[in-house]
């Protein structure tokens, strides 16, 4: 048997990025509570806003220039077991890891990191990236079974030389902001501004439009804790940010549900010829049946803080099906008989 273990880790520097930290023209946050730059007068945030007048470069819209900036950086423990030799084969791995970078909302420098929450200031959106998994573990075997019958050519030929395979894998869940636009899929409903019923949301809450930038809910306490039994996140934990301030733009790390799965097959060749011989082969996969939680199975809404009641902005999310459990279960049991013919 050979057992190893290793530290595996990389830095990414000046990756690329585009649109979110790249518009130099962007409307600056709080700029719609201010004097108009060209007229000096304060626009009602219920009107029709100029948006124009107040961007850095007043003729033009949005301006994005392709750059480079970006970062990442992944540090892991791994560790591996493998025996190849006699009747059980056996190669198994585990790593202990964590990626850490800018969610730039941009697939180009690799797996996509996540959603972009501040445009703005590209190191407020450095976090567990979306494709983290903390723990990853697999498993693979191959079992001879024992040969039992001697000197009767027929049951030996049909009892001995079967084989048993299997895979096994374990992951855990994927961190939740990142894959939920940054801020769980929010919505915050209306209010109600010098007598007129208006939408809350980044242009009337922050006083910008800006591309990418994401009203994100404030974090009163850790949603990790002092859950039930099958809960994920606690949605009590999640408020409104206060008029004219975001929330909390990187939350704690609220991985959703692990991935579980084991898959079976027993098989063997029977020779029917010095040249033909026949293949038998049962494969299970997911062969215990193992269903796993998962959230927003079919855009179900498990994962959608909703801050409104009765059409005016709520304290607190209203929305039932969000309760940090998964609303649904996945993954069946599937059996594959194959039956191959060699000549």
């Amino acid at each position: 048997m050979l057992f190893e273990v290793n530290y595996v880790g990389n830095q990414s520097r000046n990756g690329v990025i585009t649109g979110p930290f790249t518009n130099i023209n962007l409307v600056p946050m709080g700029a719609f509570f201010r004097p108009d730059p060209i007229t000096g007068v304060i626009n009602p945030i219920t009107g029709n806003i100029p948006t124009g007048d107040y961007r850095p470069l007043q003729s033009y819209g949005d301006i994005s220039i392709v750059g480079h900036g970006s970062y990442a950086n992944y540090n892991s423990i791994q560790t591996s077991l493998q025996k190849q030799t006699g009747p059980v084969l056996l190669f198994v791995n585990y790593s202990f890891g964590k990626v850490l970078g800018i969610r730039d909302n941009y697939s180009g420098n690799g797996a996509s990191a996540g959603n972009t929450v501040d445009p703005f200031n590209i190191n407020n959106n450095y976090g567990v990236l979306a494709y983290d998994r903390t723990h990853i573990f697999n498993a693979t075997y191959i079992f001879t079974l024992p040969s039992p019958i001697h000197h009767h050519a027929f049951l030996g030929g049909a009892v001995n030389g079967w084989q048993l395979s299997g895979v096994t894998r374990i992951q855990s869940g994927a961190p939740l902001q990142p894959s939920t636009n940054g801020n769980m899929n929010a919505s915050y409903g209306n209010t109600v501004i010098n007598g007129s019923t208006v939408g809350v949301g980044p242009t009337t809450w922050l006083g910008s439009n800006a591309a990418n930038l994401v009203l994100v809910p404030l974090v009163t306490c850790d949603p990790r804790n002092n859950l039930q039994s099958g809960q994920y996140f606690n949605p009590a934990c999640f408020t409104p940010p206060p008029p004219g301030q975001n929330g909390t733009l990187i939350w704690p790390y609220i991985k959703g549900p692990a991935f579980v799965t084991s898959d079976l097959a027993v098989f063997k060749r029977f020779k029917v010829t010095e040249h033909q011989a026949a293949e038998f082969r049962l494969s299970a996969f997911n062969f215990l049946n193992h269903s796993r939680p998962q959230f927003n199975t079919n855009g179900n809404g498990d994962v959608a803080l909703n801050f409104s009641s009765g059409g005016l902005l709520s304290p607190t999310n209203t929305n039932t099906g969000t309760t940090g459990f998964p609303a649904y279960r996945v993954g069946d049991r599937v059996l594959q008989l194959a039956v191959k013919y060699y000549f």
